[in-house]
């Protein structure tokens, strides 16, 4: 069994809770992921109507209507370690069609192909650091000629993200990833092509500066942060 079987039930409160100081709920965090990855492919000029979706660590299902609303025509792989988190998931996706939960071991991908897109959200400081290289490469190899890994993890100079992971159940066993350390390893997998983003800047109750947070990317201040990584 999974260490996050047992916060399944009690998830979405024990987080709600956790993040209360910002001012956001939780689909304010699950959306911006999913909305920088859009903007990115955007202005790369890469965006396609049909994408294959891959969400590395999906947990309870949050992500994929906000995946499907922005990539209405994209076919979504979802997996995650917990088969707990994977029944609510799919129960709570129901709706949705051309989209798969499957729990799995970690490691292997249980689906042929590669992805145009491949999404981790907060995955990386669950696991332990000599997994993920191996890790990485196996992304590696299931990622499209084309494609592009998004990691999203908490930033560890942000002392506010420290405190918050600390006092949080479910990141009792979290170790978080330095952002100059999650390059190195995505270079060490394989990776050519990589650049750290920093992201949530602001509290709700300036979220009127939210715009300019793009302005910010290169500054390490930010709650969270993102590798974006290419062959």
């Amino acid at each position: 069994m999974s260490d996050f079987d047992r916060f399944v039930s009690d998830y979405e409160s024990i987080h709600a809770e956790n993040i209360r100081k910002s001012g956001f709920d939780p689909s304010y965090f699950d959306e911006s992921k999913v909305r920088e990855i859009c903007n990115y492919l955007r202005s790369e000029g890469t965006e396609k109507q049909e994408i294959r979706f891959l969400n590395f660590g999906c947990g309870i299902g949050k992500s994929e209507k906000y995946i499907r609303s922005y990539f209405p025509k994209s076919v979504i792989f979802s997996v995650d370690v917990s088969e707990r988190s994977i029944a609510l998931a799919r129960e709570r996706n129901s709706e949705f069609r051309n989209m798969t939960f499957t729990a799995f071991d970690g490691f292997t991908i249980p689906f042929d192909g590669t992805f145009d897109v491949i999404f981790a959200a907060n995955v990386f400081h669950h696991i332990p650091f000599e997994m993920h290289l191996p890790l990485l490469r196996n992304l590696h190899e299931k990622l499209h000629e084309r494609g592009v890994l998004f990691i999203f993890e908490h930033n560890p100079l942000n002392p506010l993200t420290v405190r918050t992971v600390r006092d949080c159940a479910f990141d009792r066993d979290a170790r978080l990833l330095n952002p100059k350390y999650a390059n190195a390893a995505l270079s060490a997998s394989g990776f050519k092509q990589r650049r750290i983003h920093f992201t949530i800047f602001f509290p709700k109750f300036l979220s009127f500066l939210i715009p300019f947070e793009k302005y910010l990317r290169r500054i390490p201040l930010g709650a969270q942060y993102y590798g974006i990584a290419k062959k």
